[in-house]
């Protein structure tokens, strides 16, 4: 085997694993991301639902204001 043959397997090898490597570096930052996105949409809709309860709250409170109103009429 001569020097070039000899070194021709392991630089082969390096670079099949550095390309596996990013592969899985770009695999886990999307699998991250969509995490991310999951907590983001259920932090959203936690946040709605809050809203839509006080906005229930004042509907009420302002139909006993105009129900009082009308009977000072």
């Amino acid at each position: 085997m001569t020097e070039t043959s000899a070194n021709f397997y392991p630089i082969s090898i390096l670079l099949l694993v550095a390309i596996f490597a990013v592969f899985a570096m770009k695999y886990a930052a999307s699998a991250y991301r969509s995490r991310l996105d999951i907590k983001r949409v259920t932090g959203a809709d936690e946040a709605i639902a809050g809203l839509h309860k006080d906005v229930t709250e004042l509907r009420t409170r302002l139909n006993a204001i105009e129900k009082l109103l009308r009977e000072v009429e």
